[in-house]
């Protein structure tokens, strides 16, 4: 076994030993002995592991699932009621991303507290400390993004300590100390790429690049075009070649050492650790889980830079300049991916792909798989809906899809991508631009770089301003059509201020097309939007339930389970007390 490889499958077992308590009733579990386990170098490098679960496709779940380029289509899910405004103050992801998180910092917190009992050289088991410093600073990112104030825990609390019971902490104080830990962490890490058995560790560079992040995310704009820049500077990334390979096994980073784009992954391994990816966007057993919505299709602009269609970003504009590429009759499904970025193809599966989703949309039998995809299937517009793949948008995602494993449950072993050097160049890029310091020479280190790996037509500032269209909201579009399906989306939504775009229906193809080639439209009772398209999901300008409030929605609610335990943590604006 592969040294990297062999290390990593402590994951498993060590996940198992960990907390699954809720927020006030973390303590460590008796079954690890404090006093005798912190001992030497391996023991600490096995309780990391632990931290490092931190790292999963759940992400994925999160970021995507509860925002709206990918709807979540397990009907009994929460996730989908997030992305619709219609999740409430407990369950499932309210509560779970909470206790979940307070899981991760409880582990993280228990090695800080008893790292230094090893009895080997300060700076290793400073390094090792380092690493989860910026493992629970990751987990306080997914936290402050949610819930805005938070209790900042730094210790293992006990049933007697005030912090258990007390307030929450102002959300810019919990950033503030986010980013000296990144600081400190930087410091104690090394900048060289980790080889053998630490290959997947954190190193300097992972540090400053959750650094810039953070930094991003919460408007702190020089510091993130700084630790951006750091990362960029230090010779250590690239952009891996093949964009589709990057989220296939090919590119695991404990076996494929050409792979320099990745900064820090959640790591998974045949047999050891899996996840289910492929299944849940094609597997043929009635709805797929993640379903690209038309906006995210409508975002792709055309090989020429110019936009397909108004979309959702240029609704109000009567002046941008569309590309004379794209047939906006929308004849046919396959014209969609017509004289498109790249991207697009590699990220929504398109007609003439390999498939697995046993029987497509294609009319007649009802039966037999289709190797080859051709149309969507709807459920009930054939008579057995688990006879194939049902997309409840009409569309589907390859991004991350083995199609050899699709078939299997929990058969995926690729690596999840959590933060990649593409990100790096995209926070470099929109810091730059909010400092009113964005050039064309920064386009050029950051956006083109990532266009040219693709073939795209490059962003150019003089051709974007003849064109009409609008520097900020082109480089949204850039970051939103390089990491789609990453697990970022939703809180570039809420940092963005974007989140109106929650509120509105879900819809996919034009319904003439729907018509013409399956016969007929499955959501015909809802009605169309005002771009011809189907609606799957009807929001309360149709007489439906989505929606977003501005006075609300950017915050999620403390859940209710937490406040009864501790009514000092008060609760979020406009969310019922």
């Amino acid at each position: 076994m592969k040294p990297a490889i062999k290390l990593f499958t402590g994951i498993l077992l060590l996940i198992a030993a960990g907390c699954k308590k809720d927020f006030l009733d973390k303590f460590p579990l008796d079954s690890v002995t404090n006093e005798t386990f912190w001992q030497t170098e391996a023991q600490l490098s096995a309780a990391t592991l632990v931290c490092y679960s931190s790292f999963s496709k759940d992400l994925i779940n999160l970021g995507e699932g509860c925002a709206e380029s990918a709807y979540w289509g397990q009907i009994t899910g929460g996730l989908n009621k997030v992305s619709g405004g219609q999740h409430g103050n407990d369950g499932f992801p309210v509560s779970s991303w909470w206790n979940t998180s307070y899981a991760n910092i409880f582990r993280c917190n228990n090695f800080l507290e008893n790292y230094n009992r090893a009895d080997i050289p300060q700076e290793v088991k400073d390094r090792y400390a380092a690493e989860v410093k910026v493992i629970r600073a990751f987990n306080y990112f997914i936290l402050t993004g949610l819930y805005g104030d938070v209790p900042l825990v730094d210790k293992v609390l006990t049933a007697e300590d005030p912090v258990t019971y007390g307030p929450r902490t102002p959300k810019a104080q919990v950033v503030d100390w986010m980013l000296e830990d990144m600081d400190w962490a930087a410091e104690k890490l090394s900048g060289e790429r980790p080889v053998g058995k630490d290959i997947g560790r954190i190193n300097k560079w992972g540090a400053l690049a959750v650094k810039a992040r953070v930094a991003l995310q919460n408007e702190r704009w020089e510091v993130a075009a700084d630790a951006a820049w750091q990362v960029m500077q230090s010779n250590q990334f690239s952009l891996y070649a093949d964009y589709t390979a990057l989220f296939t096994i090919a590119s695991n980073i404990t076996t494929n050492p050409a792979n320099r784009e990745s900064i820090i992954c959640g790591l998974y391994a045949k047999d050891l650790r899996m996840h289910n990816l492929s299944g849940e966007v094609c597997k043929p057993i009635d709805y797929v889980r993640f379903n690209p919505g038309k906006t995210l299709v409508d975002a792709y602009l055309c090989t020429d830079g110019k936009p397909a269609v108004k979309g959702y970003e240029y609704r109000d504009n009567n002046t941008v300049e569309l590309s004379p590429l794209y047939d906006r009759t929308e004849p046919t499904y396959a014209n969609y991916w017509e004289n498109r970025d790249p991207r697009m193809g590699l990220t929504i599966l398109k007609p003439g792909a390999a498939w697995t989703g046993g029987n497509d949309g294609t009319p007649g039998s009802n039966t037999t798989p289709t190797p080859i995809f051709h149309l969507p299937r709807f459920a009930g517009l054939k008579a057995n809906n688990r006879n194939g793949a049902n997309s409840m948008t009409g569309f589907y995602f390859i991004k991350y899809c083995d199609p050899s494993v699709a078939l299997q449950t929990n058969g995926d072993y690729n690596d999840i991508q959590v933060l990649r050097y593409a990100e790096i160049l995209l926070i470099y890029a929109e810091a730059k631009f909010k400092q009113g310091q964005l050039t064309q020479v920064i386009l050029d280190q950051t956006v083109n770089q990532l266009r040219t790996r693709v073939g795209m037509h490059h962003m150019i500032l003089t051709e974007l301003a003849a064109w009409g269209m609008d520097i900020e909201t082109e480089l949204r579009r850039e970051r939103r059509i390089e990491l789609a399906f990453e697990g970022m989306r939703l809180f570039d939504i809420y940092r963005w201020k974007e989140g109106e775009r929650m509120g509105l229906p879900v819809t996919g193809p034009r319904a003439s097309i729907v018509i013409q080639e399956l016969g007929q439209n499955p959501y015909a009772a809802n009605g169309l939007d005002a771009n011809g398209d189907i609606i799957y999901e009807k929001s309360v300008n149709e007489g439906g339930g989505r929606n977003f409030d501005p006075a609300k929605h950017y915050l999620w609610p403390v859940p209710n389970g937490e406040r009864i335990k501790n009514p000092n943590l008060g609760q979020n604006p406009n969310w019922d007390l």
